[in-house]
Parts: C-alpha cells; sequence; structure tokens
C-alpha cells in the first residue's frame, strides 16, 4: 500500500483532523488542505496530510482542465477521475485514522 508508518504514534486529535481533510478534499478540492497547510505547521502529521492533500487537489484540476478540452473520451475520462478521488482520499482518510501517513498515487509533488 502507499502507507508510511511513523516512529511516533500521533495524538488522537491529530488522526481525527487528518482524516477529516481527507475527506473534506473529496467536497472541497483544494481549500481543506490549503487551510491546514497554512495553520498546522507544528503538528507533522497533519501538516503532512494537508500537504498530501493539497498536492492531490492541484493534480486533480491539472487533469481535469487537461480532460475537459478532450471531447467523449475526455469527458468520461473526468468521471473516472472522481471516482478515483473518492477511493484515494477515503483510503487516505482510513490510513490517517490508524495513524499511518499516506502518499497518493500519481500524484504531483509540486509542493514539498
Amino acid at each position: 500500500m502507499n502507507a508510511i508508518a511513523q516512529s511516533n504514534a500521533p495524538s488522537q486529535d491529530s488522526r481525527n483532523i487528518a482524516v477529516l481533510v481527507y475527506l473534506l478534499t473529496i467536497f472541497f478540492s483544494f481549500i481543506p488542505g490549503l487551510v491546514i497547510f497554512i495553520l498546522k505547521k507544528e503538528d507533522e502529521f497533519i501538516f503532512d496530510a494537508g500537504k498530501e492533500a493539497l498536492n492531490w487537489s492541484i493534480t486533480l484540476m491539472l487533469a481535469s482542465l487537461i480532460l475537459g478540452w478532450i471531447p467523449i473520451l475526455g469527458w468520461m475520462m473526468l468521471g473516472v477521475l472522481w471516482v478515483c478521488n473518492i477511493v484515494c482520499s477515503i483510503l487516505g482518510a482510513l490510513n490517517a485514522s490508524k495513524g499511518l501517513f499516506y502518499r497518493y498515487p500519481f500524484t504531483l509533488r509540486l509542493i514539498a
């Protein structure tokens, strides 16, 4: 899987916030990741979840822009991309609830 174990376990609050970031990314795109990226730099686990969600959202927006210009096949691929967003975000939330770092697949790592 795309989970990386953390040496010291994050607190339950950190895990809950990270789960919310991943789940809210499904509905609000880059906003949850951006808010956490800006506000929670002191907690490594939450900050990493926000950064990962932000990178994922940016990648999805770029892919959507490109696919939106391709008639029929591109539009069908947008549906696949939407389902992929839901599945990957749920996987991220499940890993965060276990206290594991999660890496979205096929993500452009624009924010390091």
